[in-house]
């Protein structure tokens, strides 16, 4: 099997796979989720703080507030490795590719192998980084809807 641009003894295949992995996980674990997290709160929070025509004074459920903190420290540890997946991910690239710098743009026939390995490694590492970054951002917000019932109450009025 050819290895990749990036210097590697893993097989091209095995190393694209496990930066695709890393990737995937930054950019739609985390965000799905906090959705998921959103969703399943928000829901929560209309059936048992909300009647037909007006806002209850407290919860329909006792442990309401457990219930809503629980599911949230759920997201958070599922949350948590997904992002740390993404860092990996563009630490990995960024080793990998250390020595990779981008090329003047030319006409791709033009381009020798090294400089298209070059490019190739540049544009992992892009990817990488938005992930990561993008896993980061989405795990913050996962941590404040977290410990968001410590501060408001889940029925009140305003």
């Amino acid at each position: 099997m050819p290895e990749s641009g990036l210097a590697s003894s893993q097989p091209f295949a095995t190393r694209r796979k496990l930066l695709a992995g890393c990737a995937l996980a930054g950019l739609f674990g985390t965000p799905g989720i906090w959705l998921l997290q959103v969703i399943v709160s928000e829901v929560l929070s209309a059936t048992a703080c909300y009647g037909v025509s007006a806002p209850r004074a407290a919860p329909l459920w006792s442990g309401f507030t457990t219930w809503i903190f629980a599911i949230s420290a759920v997201a958070v540890a599922v949350a948590a490795p997904c992002a740390g997946f993404a860092w990996y991910g563009f630490l990995l690239a960024r080793r990998d590719g250390r020595s990779a710098e981008p090329h003047p743009h030319r006409h791709e026939a033009l381009r020798t192998t090294e400089q298209l390995r070059a490019d190739d490694a540049v544009r992992v590492r892009f990817i990488a980084l938005c992930s990561a970054l993008v896993g980061t951002g989405f795990l913050v917000g996962v941590i404040f809807i977290w410990l968001a019932p410590l501060f408001v109450d889940p029925c009140s009025a305003g």
